[in-house]
């Protein structure tokens, strides 16, 4: 005969096969919500350092284009008739796979500066990004041509 209390025993002694199963597959549902949701927050990481190589890039090319950009005028009487050169597809240094690209809008109520549209270019997941980025330059040479054009208006006797 058989002991009641030790039947009892032996079934609390362990899981059963759809217990287990049960338990392996809330597991699995937990693991496989975290990989994605770890997924989804390295593909927004790496887009938020993009948008920042953007934005530093955007300086060093605001920068380059003012002093590689700003020329004086062919047909320009002083040094304040100038023209600014529109560059297309530059690289940088340090921005890999990046290039940017810039044009001026002219405003007729602000003759002293230039809006500067400058337009950054990478690719993100195999697809083209552009940022474009609006700032206002200075409407003058930049200080090396202007000491160089001043030394050479300066008379002889005073140098």
């Amino acid at each position: 005969m058989v002991d009641p209390a030790r039947a009892c025993r032996r079934r609390d002694a362990g899981f059963t096969l759809a217990e287990m199963l049960a338990a392996l597959g809330i597991l699995l549902f937990g693991v496989t919500a975290l990989i994605g949701a770890l997924s989804s927050s390295v593909a927004q990481r790496r887009t938020t350092d993009a948008r920042l190589e953007a934005v530093a890039l955007c300086d060093v090319a605001l920068h380059r284009l003012q002093y590689e950009g700003v020329r004086r005028a062919q047909d320009g009487a002083t040094d304040l008739d100038l023209e600014l050169v529109p560059l297309q597809d530059q690289t940088a240094a340090g921005f890999a796979g990046m290039t940017w690209s810039a044009s001026t809008i002219q405003d007729e109520n602000r003759p002293d500066v230039w809006l500067v549209r400058l337009e950054i270019r990478w690719l993100e997941d195999g697809e083209a990004t552009t940022e474009v980025f609006h700032r206002i330059l200075p409407r003058q040479l930049p200080l090396g041509p202007r000491v160089l054009r001043f030394r050479e208006q300066m008379p002889e006797t005073s140098r």
